[in-house]
């Protein structure tokens, strides 16, 4: 009988580790930005800035914890909000796209990717991942 209860404790513990949630949708979690667009004469000099403004209608990606592929995409609204809702706890990366300004030469000029990593930790966190900026040459 007492082989019995410890091998029902053992499968208990095993099926509540494998029942575990990762990150990803089917919480009460939230995050949100802005997406904002830096216009740049000379791409890799942040002194020549001659405008910077919302970005209305950019694509903006989320990887949930160890994914390699992005798992959902959003676009930006009129004043360059976003988010992204019904997040379970977890580890995440939130990207946007840019022109590049490393000025390295292999890279593909119009496609740097600009991300913000963040961990929700409760169960109804709201992150707010503030401004994201993004580059563009006028």
């Amino acid at each position: 009988m007492h082989m019995r209860t410890a091998f029902s404790a053992v499968m208990a513990v095993l099926l509540l580790a494998g029942c575990a949630k990762q990150a990803g949708e089917g919480g009460a979690a939230r995050v949100h930005g802005r997406v904002v667009k830096e216009i740049r004469l000379v791409m890799t000099n942040p002194a020549t800035v001659v405008a910077s403004y919302p970005a209305p209608d950019e694509e903006v990606w989320i990887q949930y914890g160890e994914s390699i592929s992005p798992d959902d995409r959003v676009h930006t609204n009129y004043d360059g909000e976003f988010e992204f809702d019904f997040l379970r706890r977890g580890e995440y990366t939130v990207y946007v796209y840019s022109q590049d300004t490393t000025g390295a030469q292999n890279v593909t000029p119009d496609r740097m990717a600009i991300k913000r990593s963040f961990t929700i930790d409760g169960r109804k966190d709201e992150i707010d991942l503030g401004d994201i900026v993004i580059y563009e040459r006028p």
